[in-house]
């Protein structure tokens, strides 16, 4: 691995994370004015210890003022489950299939534990879609990381490709640099142009506010939105506790809080 140091956040808070040598910590510079309610997937434990088969886990994603004037990420290319997985400023290709970002019209990661089973003991999954709608039938490009899907003799050195958590974190960052901030403008411009649209496949965002599961907020209610324990929620103004969610894996959902952002400034 690469020697201790600053570099991008590969989890998305548009600060830099401290690499240990290691591991990444919990270090980040700038420190964030308002601390994302994320958390980063738990190392794996002894079969014994574990509490609840199927926990989730957050990927970070915030509003990151930074978009079009951060470094270019560097390229990924690694073998997950033995087929080729690339990622790069133009395309995100595995095995057979291929988009390139500028087509890409949803997006969706999450990690979550996988329990026993199949001859497989739990563990943790990190999985990143990016697809076409319509979303069922659509094409798409998934990748499913697990702490034994890489195969150490394609694997590059440095932050960002050694290990599962850094590969998916990697993903994360080109997603984020070349096809979020389109999707951002692209869905904030409809609503502001008088459309209502749906976003993650339970919120409704229109020229007023959001609806979703019998709530209306207009756009002064909001106070924003986090991405926690697998769902993004939507925060009242007037509360600190959250009013609305949607799972993090739906389309569109880690996308919600820069579009809340985006539409609120």
């Amino acid at each position: 691995m690469s020697q201790p140091g600053w570099y991008p956040d590969p989890y998305g808070t548009g600060s830099l994370r401290w690499w240990d040598g290691q591991s990444w910590t919990e270090r980040l510079n700038p420190e964030p004015a308002r601390p994302p309610r994320v958390r980063l997937p738990r190392p794996e434990r002894p079969a014994h210890e574990e509490q609840a088969p199927a926990a989730t886990y957050a990927a970070p994603h915030v509003q990151r003022a930074s978009w079009g004037s951060r470094p270019a990420v560097q390229p990924l290319g690694v073998l997950v489950h033995g087929l080729h997985l690339h990622a790069d400023d133009q395309i995100v290709a595995y095995g057979n299939t291929s988009l390139a970002w500028p087509h890409v019209e949803w997006v969706a990661y999450w990690a979550a534990r996988r329990p026993a089973g199949s001859g497989q003991g739990p563990g943790t999954q990190w999985i990143f879609q990016a697809g076409r709608y319509p979303f069922r039938s659509g094409p798409r490009v998934e990748v499913v990381i697990e702490p034994d899907a890489l195969s150490p003799a394609a694997m590059a050195p440095g932050p960002g490709q050694g290990e599962p958590e850094q590969v998916w974190g990697r993903l994360i960052q080109l997603c984020q640099e070349y096809a979020e901030p389109r999707l951002v403008a692209e869905l904030a411009g409809r609503v502001r142009a008088g459309e209502s649209i749906d976003v993650a496949q339970g919120l409704t965002f229109h020229p007023g506010g959001v609806r979703g599961n019998r709530v209306s907020l207009s756009w002064s209610a909001i106070a924003g939105a986090t991405v926690d324990s697998g769902r993004v929620w939507i925060q009242q103004a007037s509360s600190s506790s959250p009013i609305l969610y949607v799972p993090q894996q739906n389309p569109n959902a880690v996308l919600i809080p820069a579009l809340l952002a985006r539409l609120r400034g």
